[in-house]
């Protein structure tokens, strides 16, 4: 954990250095019925609409920011928000054939209810397909454990996850992704959630993104 956190408070300046690089920058757009996330929703159970930007270079470095509309009704601090905003840095490269690393750390912010900030440090393996990532809570945030396989399947992509958030839930998901047009994307995902306190929450949702 430690070293973790020591690798990802040097990126800032890696990303600097590695900027003498070929840079391109990206953007993209989506609207979803439900806006789940870690098996939770996020929008009350109806639509948002997110989008965000990165900037990467041909060295692995990026940085970028998403946001997206929420919506809460958990009587905490929280519901006065309807918007939340993430800002993340980080490395991804191939380190061996099919083998890949994404190490980075991310800030999720919600304007009007700055008490529901909170920072991740996060390191993850993509290994023929299977992936497995782990995302350290800093100051006192839970942590966040997660395994899934993706793999090419007719027009589009299948993919399968199952995650384990601390002391909070765990959650399955099941999706298909497809890409219409060149640019755009549809994804249907079915989502299984079981909170530490006995409830439970399962769904289908819908996914139209835009990615020039």
């Amino acid at each position: 954990m430690k070293n973790l956190q020591t690798f990802v408070i040097a990126l800032p300046l890696l990303i600097v250095s590695s900027l003498a690089s070929a840079v391109s920058v990206s953007g993209n757009i989506a609207l979803t019925s439900d806006y789940i996330w870690r098996g939770m929703t996020q929008s009350a159970g109806g639509p948002a609409v997110a989008g965000g930007f990165d900037l990467s270079t041909d060295s692995g470095f990026y940085i970028g920011t998403w946001g997206s509309s929420v919506q809460f009704s958990d009587g905490t601090a929280v519901d006065t928000t309807e918007l939340e905003l993430d800002v993340y840095l980080g490395y991804g490269a191939d380190i061996a054939d099919n083998v890949s690393i994404d190490v980075g750390y991310i800030t999720y912010t919600y304007p009007g209810a700055t008490d529901a900030n909170f920072d991740e440090a996060y390191i993850g393996f993509d290994i023929y397909g299977f992936g497995i990532s782990y995302a350290a809570g800093i100051d006192g945030a839970a942590d966040y454990v997660s395994v899934g396989y993706g793999i090419d399947a007719g027009p589009g992509s299948f993919s399968i996850a199952y995650g384990d958030y601390e002391d909070t839930s765990n959650d399955f998901l099941i999706g298909y992704d497809w890409g219409v047009g060149g640019d755009f994307g549809i994804g249907v995902y079915y989502y299984d959630l079981e909170m530490d306190d006995g409830t439970a929450d399962s769904g289908v949702t819908l996914t139209i993104s835009y990615a020039p």
